[in-house]
């Protein structure tokens, strides 16, 4: 059980979502947003009017990269100086994004969060799938990369974000930990789009 604390609700977005206004998002009850840098070398071309929009709107703001394995074509270092590249000023902190079908090592994983803390970006952590993280990094300790961003959908169906979540029950741990984000869907309907969606508890102090 995660500890009691106050839900967040945000959504993650790339080019895919053009157009999409964080403004209006912010207006139906969204409270964060994270965007997507890169895919592998791959630059995402909406990240600065993104960022910026979520800016204006208040919202806190993070990033993702998704990693590739290098035997997809490019290094981890290239794929860093991508993500940096696509920054520029608008630093903000970066989940590390573990999916691709081609598999990762957790030595790529650690060398693109050591490559990123040298550009002076901080890494929030990573995005993964219980199960990609259980057979493709054999349920490896995630604590050293920061926090973990978990996706499990279930049934995955459309709709609002709140009323998609409804009061699932949090997933279990990934990596040894709890995770602190959690995107429950990929079909939230936000400001005219469908989107992912997502959930975080704000812990009481």
């Amino acid at each position: 059980m995660f500890p009691t604390g106050e839900l967040q609700f945000g959504i993650d977005v790339s080019e895919h979502q053009d157009g999409l206004s964080l403004v209006q998002a912010a207006a139906e009850g969204v409270e964060f947003v994270v965007v997507r840098t890169t895919d592998g070398t791959y630059r995402d071309r909406t990240y600065t009017s993104h960022v910026e929009d979520a800016l204006r709107a208040g919202l806190p703001v993070e990033a993702y990269h998704y990693l590739r394995n290098p035997s997809e074509g490019t290094t981890v270092a290239e794929q860093v100086e991508a993500a940096c590249a696509v920054m520029g000023d608008l630093v903000v902190p970066v989940w590390i994004d573990c999916e691709t079908p081609a598999g990762l090592a957790l030595s790529h994983v650690r060398e693109a969060r050591v490559l990123f803390t040298a550009r002076g970006v901080p890494v929030a952590g990573v995005y993964t799938y219980p199960r990609y993280w259980r057979w493709r990094m054999l349920g490896a300790a995630t604590a050293e990369f920061g926090a973990v961003w978990v996706a499990d959908y279930g049934a995955d169906p459309a709709g609002q974000p709140r009323e998609l979540h409804d009061g699932r029950a949090w997933p279990g741990e990934v990596g040894k930990q709890t995770p602190l984000t959690w995107q429950y869907g990929s079909r939230g309907l936000v400001a005219g789009y469908e989107v992912d969606v997502d959930v975080r508890r704000v812990i009481s102090t």
